[in-house]
């Protein structure tokens, strides 16, 4: 592994101006890079509403149309009803969350992004990390909202420890993949 130096020059100390020399491998490098990109991917989620309600809404609404709405159309014999359908939108909310991470990284290629993140000093790795674990954060938080509808619509999660670690250890899986 290489290790790269920075020098920053500081402000004007007393008549002589300091350097700062900072020395980071590249690995760090990658990490802080990609920091910079999940922030950037972050940001666009928040400065556009329509993704904003697309991401959010959608799947509560997904909950609460097939739950109350289509619900007693359906027969599931002695098992709730719910109990079928929660799995279901966790499967559907996660695979369209995921494939927003294929979309952003279309769209940025299309537009020249990522031929500017090409022209500077930055990790290659970087630039699909970064989406990856925005596209991660946002899902989690949707899941998280989505099993809070659905515990409220009545959905009973099986009440084993080795299930509730993983259940969403798959869900993060499948968002990572």
């Amino acid at each position: 592994m290489t290790n790269t130096t920075v020098t920053t020059s500081t402000a004007n100390l007393g008549g002589s101006e300091a350097l700062q020399t900072e020395e980071r491998s590249a690995l760090a490098w990658a990490i802080s890079d990609t920091l910079v990109l999940t922030r950037r991917n972050l940001l666009h989620l928040v400065r556009q509403p329509q993704l904003l309600v697309f991401t959010f809404i959608q799947p509560v609404m997904f909950t609460l149309l097939f739950r109350y709405v289509f619900g007693g159309a359906i027969q599931t014999g002695s098992v709730a009803y719910v109990n079928f359908l929660m799995p279901g939108i966790f499967v559907q909310t996660v695979v369209f969350g995921s494939t927003a991470t294929g979309i952003g990284l279309a769209e940025d290629l299309a537009t020249g992004v990522v031929d500017r993140f090409r022209s500077l000093p930055m990790s290659r790795l970087a630039v699909l990390a970064g989406r990856t674990l925005a596209d991660l954060t946002r899902n989690t938080f949707v899941v998280a909202l989505l099993t809070v509808f659905g515990l409220r619509a009545g959905f009973q999660r099986v009440n084993l420890p080795a299930h509730r670690l993983t259940i969403p250890a798959c869900q993060e899986a499948f968002i990572i993949h």
